[in-house]
């Protein structure tokens, strides 16, 4: 056991805002496809991704 403990680098890719802005466009218009593999894809950063796309996907 260490003294300080460290927790491993997260493994994954980080989406771009316009790769997210994609997706949600493309969950606004019906197909969730898009916001699905781009979620899949971004691995340890899947939480965060999904959040990104249905904060984007809100319209006013």
């Amino acid at each position: 056991m260490g003294l300080f403990s460290r927790t491993p680098e997260p493994k994954g890719y980080q989406p771009t805002d316009a790769e997210v802005q994609d997706a949600a466009t493309k969950l606004n218009a019906g197909s969730h496809h898009a916001a699905w593999d781009l979620t899949l894809h971004s691995g340890d950063y899947s939480q965060e991704t999904a959040m990104r796309i249905l904060g984007a996907s809100i319209e006013d």
